[in-house]
């Protein structure tokens, strides 16, 4: 029997698990599972959770019970070295030996050597990432309601997104809408021209990655909907309080009390010891059956946001639908190695993308059929609740959207943040959470 290890629990992990499963119950695999959560993030629904449509813990799925329930060994803990000589994985808490491997490590946030926005930008990478960002906005939200200088109230509701790739626009999206849905009904006191959301991204619209009509008809819809875009932006300084960037050569600066990053992601630090070539976002170069290029190591797959593969001249980009398929090619030809068999070229089938654009809009785009608009909003929903991968999941988001629909959304602090010294929300990010006085 062949010890495979998966590290990484994420789209490309899960996927490969839940593939292994009949080889695990026909006795020629042992499988085991590595990840420093014991969860799984549904990462197309996060900006959900900062709008409160769905409940952070209905898009998180439980590592332990799905391994137990596909036969996986399931452990928790954290990947420091990968030695593909010695076929050795070095973890926090143990050593764990291998005859196959395949790293779906996932990503982390690529601030591109930007010091001043490691230190003051938030990330939005994981589940405490987006619950902290909702607390903000309601706690800034509370403090406005009190003021009477409508400057002030604007400096303290100014809120920025850097990048205006899919993850940035949704989030702005979600955003705007529950900000705008919270001041009509609840903070009255709050005028609409009192808050403002902005995304500065560099290309010349936001959603650089998908079709250009459609990227500049969401921008289009984004600046309809009070969301302002700044094209063009280089961004050198994030403050605490504000942002210095460089538009057509000027030097410019935003007050911005809430800064998030988003401009891209770069593969885990010790993908580069793992050897073979690498990209600048530290993503490792792989061959077509998933091995990684330059490097005589037929028994390590890499998968997901860990790899950079190349398809038609270009690297794809980071990307669920990819992990996913790389996922199955990668338990295909790690079975077809154990039977002496050769393994077999990964062909990535493209479905094309989905964009949420707030309530009621979105641009799709699926097989080549191109739409926009509330059906293309719904399309969005049916085709992220079928890919949910469990299906009480499904039900409790589906009735978080019913719910949400019917009701509203619930703005309540739970966790005072102010006064709290050393809680969760402060343990997952760099810096201590942003105090703004009265």
């Amino acid at each position: 029997m062949k010890n495979v290890l998966i590290l990484g629990g994420g789209f490309g992990g899960l996927t490969a698990v839940s593939f292994f499963r009949t080889h695990i119950k026909s006795g020629k695999v042992s499988v085991t599972l590595i990840d420093k959560n014991n969860y799984s993030l549904f990462t197309p629904m996060l900006a959900e959770v900062v709008s409160g449509n769905v409940k952070p813990e209905n898009i998180v799925f439980p590592l332990r019970e799905i391994c137990v329930n596909n036969g996986v060994h399931f452990v928790k803990d954290e990947v420091k070295h990968i030695d593909t000589p010695a076929n050795k994985v070095t973890c926090e808490n143990g050593e764990y030996q291998y005859d196959y491997i395949i790293v779906a490590t996932g990503s982390r946030t690529n601030f591109r050597g930007n010091q001043s926005a490691m230190k003051n930008a938030f990330e939005f990478k994981n589940i405490t990432d987006a619950i902290h960002i909702k607390y903000m906005i309601i706690d800034f939200l509370e403090k406005a309601s009190t003021m009477t200088d409508p400057a002030e109230k604007k400096s303290l509701l100014s809120f920025s997104i850097i990048g205006g790739g899919i993850t940035g626009v949704e989030l702005a999206c979600e955003m705007n809408d529950y900000i705008r849905a919270k001041i009509k009904k609840e903070y009255n006191t709050v005028k609409p021209d009192e808050y403002d959301i902005t995304i500065f991204e560099y290309s010349k619209t936001v959603l650089p990655a998908i079709d250009p009509a459609q990227a500049q008809k969401a921008q289009e819809i984004l600046i309809s909907n009070g969301i302002n875009v700044i094209n063009g932006a280089s961004v050198d300084e994030v403050g605490l309080d504000s942002i210095n960037y460089k538009k057509d050569g000027q030097p410019l600066t935003k007050s911005s009390s809430v800064t998030v990053w988003t401009a891209g992601v770069e593969g885990q630090e010790y993908l580069k010891e793992v050897g073979g070539e690498t990209t600048p976002d530290s993503r490792l170069k792989i061959t077509k059956t998933l091995n990684p290029q330059s490097l005589e190591a037929p028994n390590v797959f890499v998968i997901g946001d860990s790899c950079a593969y190349e398809y038609k001249g270009k690297f794809l980009p980071p990307v669920a639908p990819l992990a996913m398929q790389q996922g199955v090619m990668a338990v295909k030809n790690i079975m077809r190695l154990i039977k002496g068999k050769q393994p077999i070229d990964f062909t990535y089938l493209h479905f094309g993308y989905l964009v949420s654009l707030g309530k009621n809009n979105s641009v799709v785009n699926l097989f080549g059929i191109k739409m926009r608009g509330a059906l293309a909003y719904y399309i969005w929903k049916i085709a992220y609740l079928s890919k949910i991968g469990m299906f009480k999941k499904q039900v409790a988001v589906f009735f978080d959207w019913v719910m949400s629909f019917c009701f509203g959304n619930e703005s309540v602090l739970i966790i005072d943040q102010d006064n709290c010294t050393n809680c969760i929300l402060q343990k997952n990010h760099k810096k201590p959470a942003k105090k703004m006085p009265l």
